[in-house]
């Protein structure tokens, strides 16, 4: 059974060819645990971007609703 992934490494496509995935483009050759670590590692990172990128866009938002309540409000 030869199945394709996507290469950790430069995101090419990787073939299951026992006991190894190889990437048809860098050459790279990981065993499936390796494979499957360095696949986790990445999402683990992506996440995290994702989860900080949010935080980032929170305070964007609350900054300007500050400033909007500011300006709106009763004028002295």
């Amino acid at each position: 059974m030869n199945t394709l992934a996507s290469c950790p490494e430069c995101g090419g496509k990787a073939k299951w060819e026992p006991p190894f995935y190889v990437c048809s483009v860098c050459g790279l050759a990981l065993r499936r645990q390796e494979y499957q670590r360095l696949v986790d590692k990445q999402k683990e990172v992506l996440y995290e971007a994702q989860v900080e990128q949010g935080e980032g866009q929170d305070k964007k938002r609350k900054r300007n609703r500050d400033y909007l309540d500011w300006y709106l409000g009763k004028k002295e």
